[in-house]
């Protein structure tokens, strides 16, 4: 069976919508979603609107000013509906719609982005260098760089579309291109052979990709979606190996083995989409959700991707159904077709809603559109957030600003469970800043527990901040340090540097010539301090001095990332040699203050991955203390009963 007799599967569909088309007049063509000289920023677009014969079963759309092999295309249409891809070239496209005897001229403006934040498609094969990919097809061309090339393109269409849906513009990421507006795909050789890549698991096929990329092709201005085209399915245990969909940092990596759905071109899409051939599950690899079907394969597959890619933009999950931060990949072709074929769980097409389309949610939008990797074009970039929180008492508010402005706010929620989970824009900022944010308390606790609920903001600069509201409110925290220009090395966590009286008293001394220092949260972020020294098997040093008229007891409430020890006017009142996330308040230790100055200096060890501190104050019967600036301490007045 050759290729095109595996897409005419796909044909049973246009049947039914024929069969349930009602004629009418033929008359004008109308594109809804764009308007003739608009400009946009990303290549590829879909157009929909409407055609007045409702028998029409297909468009075409062709651009006069491309000599490229997506000149015309052919779209889709259905009971005077019609869905249609164009592929633009940079500067003015004049565009053609027909349906029959009807056309709409269109023209279009494609500027390309500059912004340097990029994705990057990734084709990761095992040491020997092969790229082939496992399908079912006979004569399979094998051609994973269009298929990067088509995917990637319809990713990019459809986050511009739906973030436009929301009232937040055209935004999406860019994209590397080459000068014939080809996706560029960086091949990633890695170091071991297809039989060791797949003894791996999911976690250790994601660590052994992230670093290959680290050392292969190192861009810090890069997310990547690395695809293996070493996934391999194995029907005699009906596994697939070497397959995962994990994504976070810089790295969205998704299993190759159901390549074989992905279209090849730009002009196949929306017949992809639409193929109605059954696979047998037990013989091919079937990530469909038990639809087994080529358009349901490639719908869920590409989807699943774009969702791994989120990840890589800082979003959690989301509980929108149709969200690409639940499942919505697999309603993806939806976004693209107008009437959904049969499938094995359903043996007639399907006409759906509207509302039945994947998107992003507008929790998940409203933290991409300012997000730096969408900001369409290149300026100077702040590398370090300035954003703060806190609580204001009086009002019982929170409070969030930066002087780069806030851009959003989303409530988010971390559940033991399924990680961290998106659930609701506070505030959305389509294009400029907005100055401070204040949210009640009172509205955050009616949606969560205090204990659950986490505030993620997003800056002017585009860079994220995540607000732990349980540990905003149990504040305030020792947030202003000065901190040892020194960073001993320690050959682990457990074993700590050696600090003698001498050694403590030179550390003291050195950090009380460096400046206080504050951090914009709670957490006191060691890697931002140690910069460019040494960030592995080290340990830092933070020094305030408390000012006291008189001898008092004191707790002091502490957690860290990795290990710590605390001195107390030369004395060593704590010692924790554990490798651990921070966490606030994994340990309440009991101090006395001296009458006038005492030296607090706090060490934490560094194994990799995070190092900071989070430090709070209380009085002996637990009253929460503010440690000023001038290093008096002064009582806090109690939150009210919203946040208990």
């Amino acid at each position: 069976m050759t290729r095109r007799e595996l897409m005419l599967g796909g044909m049973g569909t246009l049947a039914v919508c024929l069969a349930v088309a009602a004629p009418g007049a033929r008359g004008a063509i109308r594109v809804a979603n764009f308007e003739t000289d608009q400009t946009v920023r990303f290549p590829v677009v879909l157009l929909r609107g409407a055609v007045s014969d409702a028998t029409a079963d297909s468009v075409t759309v062709t651009n006069t000013s491309s000599r490229r092999d997506t000149r015309e295309m052919a779209g889709l249409a259905c009971k005077g509906r019609f869905k249609a891809l164009a592929e633009l070239v940079p500067g003015g496209n004049r565009l053609i719609v027909r349906a029959g005897k009807d056309e709409q001229r269109l023209t279009l403006t494609y500027r390309p982005q500059t912004n340097p934040y990029v994705v990057r498609a990734v084709y990761f094969t095992d040491r020997s260098g092969a790229t082939d990919f496992q399908t079912p097809i006979p004569n399979d061309p094998q051609d994973y760089r269009g298929k990067f090339d088509t995917a990637l393109k319809l990713m990019q269409a459809f986050t511009a579309e739906r973030l436009n849906d929301l009232g937040l513009g055209r935004k999406t990421f860019n994209l590397e291109l080459d000068d014939r507006g080809k996706v560029r795909v960086h091949v990633l050789k890695g170091r071991l052979g297809a039989a060791a890549y797949h003894r791996l698991d999911g976690g250790q096929l994601y660590g052994q990709a992230g670093r290959e990329l680290a050392r292969q092709l190192p861009n810090r201005r890069a997310h990547n979606l690395v695809i293996p085209a070493f996934t391999r399915f194995d029907p005699a245990r009906g596994k697939a190996l070497a397959h995962t969909a994990l994504g976070g940092g810089n790295l969205a990596l998704f299993g190759g083995g159901d390549l074989f759905t992905w279209p090849d071109r730009l002009a196949d899409a929306q017949k992809a989409l639409t193929d109605a051939t059954a696979v047998d599950p037990k013989k091919v690899f079937s990530d469909s959700v038990g639809r087994h079907t080529y358009w349901a394969i490639a719908s869920t597959t590409m989807g699943a991707a774009l969702h791994e890619l989120g990840h890589t933009f800082g979003l959690p999950h989301s509980r929108d159904v149709h969200g690409i931060m639940t499942r919505g990949g697999d309603r993806w072709n939806r976004f693209f077709t107008l009437v959904e074929p049969p499938h094995a769980r359903r043996r007639r097409p399907r006409t759906f809603r509207d509302d039945e389309v994947a998107r992003w949610s507008p929790v998940s939008a409203g933290a991409l559109a300012p997000n730096r990797y969408f900001a369409l074009d290149d300026r100077p970039w702040r590398e370090t957030t300035r954003t703060r929180a806190r609580f204001d008492r009086d009002r019982e508010e929170v409070v969030v600003s930066s002087p780069d402005g806030i851009r959003y706010v989303g409530l988010w929620r971390t559940q033991t469970a399924r990680g961290t989970e998106a659930i609701a824009p506070l505030r959305l900022g389509a294009d400029g800043a907005t100055g401070p944010v204040r949210i009640k308390l009172a509205d955050l606790t009616r949606q969560m527990p205090v204990a659950e609920a986490r505030l993620r903001v997003l800056d002017g600069e585009g860079l994220g901040t995540t607000v732990d509201l349980a540990e905003l409110l149990a504040g305030p925290f020792v947030r202003a340090w000065r901190f040892a220009p020194t960073f001993p090395a320690c050959r682990d966590v457990r074993s700590l540097p050696a600090v003698d009286a001498a050694k403590r008293k030179a550390i003291e001394a050195s950090a009380a010539k460096t400046p206080l220092v504050r951090s914009p949260t709670p957490y006191v972020d060691f890697l931002a301090l140690a910069g460019s020294r040494r960030q592995a098997n080290v340990a830092g040093y933070a020094l305030r001095t408390i000012r006291s008229d008189k001898a008092r007891a004191i707790q002091l409430h502490t957690g860290s990332d990795d290990a710590l020890r605390m001195w107390l006017a030369g004395k060593l009142i704590r010692s924790v040699p554990t490798p651990r996330a921070a966490k606030a308040d994994s340990e309440t230790t009991d101090a006395k203050l001296a009458a006038g100055d005492n030296r607090l200096l706090v060490e934490v060890s560094q194994g990799t991955g995070g190092w900071g501190l989070i430090l709070r104050i209380t009085d002996a019967d637990g009253a929460k203390l503010e440690l000023t600036d001038a290093g008096r301490l002064v009582p806090v007045k109690a939150v009210g009963a919203a946040a208990r």
